[in-house]
């Protein structure tokens, strides 16, 4: 007879699409085991399916209902929930368009589907203290350069070689895609939450390294002069208002 953790691992299987193991798995007459499994296989992952339709609504307008829940049935070949809450589900999902071939056509979709997928990070990211104005006023500027700010745990930014803010606008409720101006330029993207509502904001490639830089632990000084090596009119002064109203840091360490 199957443990307990044997029988859940057998199931567990079965449903992912391990052909079914009868032993410790039983189905009276006249229904087979395969396809009452398969019922409940079947129900899984269309629930699943929906979560990913729910998580990237944008990729799903751009290649079309039928088409994206075919795609998401082959993303969950190898991709199931590996913990109890689908809260983080699809993570892989950018990843795997990448090198999915029937939407190698298709070279933004892995990048909108990251931009979404940062929006969701955003959204449940923890709740920590926010740094305001006033908070940095109190530091001399003299020794602003070898400040650290501790970046908050809602802030994010994304470089794509595609203009993914345009496409990601271009499909959000209440707006016409037919009609909407999209360039063929690269756009970077930084996005934050205020109480429970997401900003997201174009900014410049520099504005990208700056953040890295700074979540990596760099001084205010370092990361600067690392914005400005890729973008030689990195404006820090305008950086630095979008981040601190929109409370993009949690904390400031002095050296």
């Amino acid at each position: 007879m199957l443990s307990l953790r044997d029988f859940q691992d057998s199931f567990g299987a079965a449903v992912c699409g391990a052909p079914v193991v009868a032993q410790g798995l039983q189905a009276a007459d006249p229904i087979p085991l395969e396809r009452r499994v398969d019922v409940y296989r079947n129900n899984v992952h269309s629930s699943l399916i929906d979560g990913l339709a729910q998580a990237f609504p944008v990729v799903l307008q751009l290649v079309g209902e039928e088409f994206f829940r075919a795609m998401a049935r082959e993303y969950l070949r190898n991709h199931m929930p590996d913990r109890g809450t689908l809260v983080g589900f699809g993570h892989g999902f950018p990843d795997f368009l990448d090198t999915f071939p029937p939407v190698s056509s298709l070279s933004y979709l892995s990048d909108v589907a990251r931009l979404e997928l940062l929006w969701l990070q955003t959204y449940h990211a923890a709740d920590e203290i926010v740094l305001t104005p006033e908070g940095v006023s109190t530091v001399p500027p003299e020794e602003l350069p070898e400040v650290t700010f501790a970046v908050h745990p809602s802030l994010q930014v994304l470089q794509s070689a595609y203009p993914v803010l345009s496409i990601w606008q271009a499909h959000q409720p209440g707006q016409d895609p037919e009609t909407a101006a999209i360039g063929k330029e690269g756009e970077s993207v930084l996005l934050f939450r205020t109480d429970l509502s997401v900003f997201v904001h174009k900014i410049e490639v520099g504005g990208v390294v700056f953040v890295d830089a700074l979540r990596s632990g760099d001084t205010l000084g370092a990361a600067a002069s690392a914005a400005l090596n890729v973008q030689s009119n990195f404006d820090l002064s305008q950086i630095l208002h979008l981040l601190l109203s929109g409370g993009g840091f949690s904390r400031l360490i002095r050296s």
